[in-house]
């Protein structure tokens, strides 16, 4: 074989001396370790490549002290050093001179031969150029990488060298993860964490509505024609054929008919759904009312119902007056099942003057009218003079939602309506809001993760980053061939897929 050049360390050795020959010999050899088993022969325990030499034989002819002393400063480095042979100029081994060159003086040292003999610890050469695969040149003689639709990547890596290779991978998300996993044929190697979450809830107080206007009720306070009785307490349903609005100072009765005993009309406020999608499940309601006659002879019902998303009463604050008289009596109905309503608490007090007695201030009079009902777990609370009458819902579960509010006003037929019934105020709180609040995960957009599998080394922009390994997993190669598969997965929020590239120099026997 004649060459025309042999570099080592870019030093042209043909430079100084003739060539006589090379050997490089056809591959590497083998190192197995093996131990005895019973029987015959010998269990296999693992195989290695072994190191090989590089002979190179040689001719001085001129200026031999010169050059001798040249060639003997370029061969006698301590660490690797690249050579190329003429005839694979795409490779270089990795090598350092092994032993004394040994050489032989001829015709009273006219010209001189030796032999040079180097040792490749690695065994194998390397492509001299490093191969790339980007999204840029995708699809090219390198591989392809394909965006899937779960935004993982799939890499088609062309590995034509003949053994496995150690790719560098830099990995730039373009959404957040939490979690990175390299999946190819020889292992996986999986980095962050993948339970981490891209959101978490967190809770507070919150206001869900404050009406106190005529345009706040009407938007939100809308007749409900799917109702057409309301729900039974002590007494029947009253049938839902009237119509009531908001006149003067708030809600009151509309248009009532005269058809059954009790008539009434009926309003529904759906409250409204937190961050979550959820309905409310911790409230506290407050709102005003008016409740005054102005003779004896008049009567009315005022309700206020809070049920849940299956239309079941959670709830029910009255306000009731049955016929000729002073006294009227405030009760509290709790849950009772079946869409039915149970009677929790009762007190009386003046209708013509709303005092629940002659020394105690208006309770429904112009300047007051304040009550409140909260939920909160599986507890109901109602107030009674600044007193908290509380009940626990044994027959639904604490998580049960308050999803409508209906207003029902009715009057007994032939009786005058008690004249100011009136709703002028209704705040809700949702003492339990729900909401999402974002989590900055571990790998932001535009990061730089890289791995390199040779090196088993991880770093996040880079920097050292090889606590985000995962124990168990593993650095690997990619084997010889075309389309060798390596699969890059997300967490799995991500919303985007990341930019990939990867870099290898491929390994040649």
């Amino acid at each position: 074989m004649e060459y025309n050049s042999i570099k080592l360390n870019n030093v042209e050795l043909m430079d100084y001396m003739i060539i006589n020959d090379v050997r490089r010999g056809i591959s590497t050899g083998m190192t197995n370790v093996t131990e005895n088993k019973v029987g015959d022969g010998s269990n296999l325990i693992s195989s290695n490549l072994s190191s090989k030499k590089i002979e190179i034989d040689f001719t001085l002819l001129k200026d031999l002290i010169a050059t001798k002393r040249i060639v003997g400063k370029i061969t006698s480095s301590k660490q690797l050093q690249s050579i190329i042979f003429s005839d694979d100029p795409n490779v270089f081994w990795e090598v350092i001179i092994d032993g004394e060159i040994k050489a032989t003086e001829h015709n009273n040292g006219k010209y001189t031969t030796g032999t040079l003999t180097f040792l490749v610890p690695k065994g194998y050469a390397e492509s001299v150029d490093t191969k790339t695969l980007n999204n840029d040149n995708s699809g090219g003689e390198n591989g392809t990488i394909i965006n899937n639709a779960d935004n993982s990547v799939s890499v088609l890596i062309n590995n034509n060298g003949t053994l496995p290779i150690y790719p560098t991978i830099k990995v730039t998300p373009t959404s957040e993860t939490g979690y990175l996993a390299f999946v190819g044929q020889n292992g996986i190697l999986e980095i962050g964490n993948p339970d981490e979450a891209d959101t978490t809830t967190a809770k507070s107080q919150k206001l869900v509505c404050d009406f106190k206007t005529k345009s706040d009720f009407e938007t939100n306070f809308v007749p409900d024609t799917s109702w057409t009785t309301s729900w039974p307490t002590n007494l029947d349903g009253m049938p839902l054929n009237s119509t009531i609005a908001w006149k003067d100072d708030g809600i009151r009765i509309g248009v009532m008919a005269q058809s059954s005993l009790w008539n009434a009309g009926v309003l529904r406020y759906e409250v409204p759904k937190d961050d979550l999608g959820n309905y409310v499940k911790d409230w506290h309601a407050n709102f005003n009312t008016l409740y005054i006659q102005k003779n004896l002879e008049q009567c009315g019902r005022f309700q206020i119902h809070f049920v849940d998303e299956n239309k079941q009463p959670l709830a029910c604050f009255e306000i009731y007056k049955g016929g000729v008289g002073e006294n009227a009596s405030l009760n509290f109905w709790r849950i009772g099942g079946d869409k039915k309503l149970k009677h929790f608490k009762n007190h009386t007090f003046s209708a013509t003057t709303g005092k629940p007695d002659k020394n105690g201030s208006p309770l429904f009079a112009a300047s007051h009218g304040g009550q409140a009902i909260v939920k909160q777990g599986n507890k109901i609370s109602f107030y009674w003079r600044a007193m908290a009458e509380t009940y626990l819902m044994d027959d639904v579960p604490a998580s049960t939602k308050l999803a409508y509010v209906y207003i029902v006003i009715g009057k007994r037929r032939y009786y005058q309506m008690v004249a100011d019934t009136s709703l002028r105020s209704f705040k809700l709180m949702n003492l339990n809001n729900e909401y999402t609040v974002d989590i900055p995960n571990k790998y932001q957009p535009e990061d730089e993760v890289k791995v390199d599998m040779e090196k088993s080394k991880i770093t996040v922009n880079d920097l050292g980053a090889n606590s985000d390994y995962i124990t168990g997993s593993e650095f690997f190669s990619i084997p010889p061939g075309a389309s060798q598969r390596l699969d890059i997965v997300y967490s799995n929020f991500t919303t985007s897929p990341p930019k990939v590239e990867i870099k290898w120099k491929e390994r040649i026997l």
